[in-house]
């Protein structure tokens, strides 16, 4: 026969832990170590998270000062006048100066002295004022204008002797015309 037990105490936490093996006992000393250590880690983590979240905020509110505090400056309106003037002024910086004057350059001689260049955007021009001992070496500078490949017009529009002068040069005017994009 079978022995029987038979025990009388009632169930309590002591009892269990006298009847409990050894390896269990390991384990749920264990476990709840690791347990304990889980715990640790994780109040951690919850402390650098809102950490973090409290630099973020304090970025955010950084961010929101500095837009607030830079001043969104108005677009200027301009008066048709000044839209005028500026594009008037662009398109004398966008002349081709240098195609210009090499073939005022090479149109040049010792004869003929270059006075007054004035351009005229608009009308893809120039005007100048140029001097010259006689009126053969002013038509003969009118013609080597108008064989340059960039001049389309060339005009001698007036023409003077300077009587005030002992030499008595000759004082022109001519105006040129070009045609945009040709290199010569």
């Amino acid at each position: 026969m079978r022995s029987l037990q038979i025990e009388f105490a009632p169930d309590s936490i002591a009892k269990r832990l006298h009847y409990t093996s050894f390896p269990v006992l390991l384990l749920a000393v264990f476990t709840l170590i690791l347990l304990c250590g889980l715990v640790w880690r994780g109040k951690q983590l919850m402390q650098t998270s809102m950490h973090v979240t409290e630099k973020v905020q304090a970025l955010k509110a950084d961010i929101e000062r500095v837009e607030k505090r830079q001043i969104k400056t108005p677009v200027a309106k301009l008066a048709q006048e000044q839209v005028i003037a500026i594009n008037q002024a662009v398109a004398k910086l966008n002349l081709p100066w240098t195609d210009v004057f090499d073939a005022l350059e090479k149109a040049s001689s010792d004869k003929v002295a270059l006075l007054q260049v004035t351009p005229n955007s608009q009308k893809a021009s120039l005007k100048a004022i140029a001097e010259t001992k006689n009126g053969d070496d002013m038509i003969a500078y009118i013609e080597v204008l108008k064989q340059q490949k960039l001049f389309t017009t060339v005009v001698l529009e007036k023409h003077e002797i300077n009587e005030q002068d002992q030499n008595k040069p000759y004082r022109f005017q001519f105006e040129v015309q070009w045609r945009d994009g040709v290199r010569q």
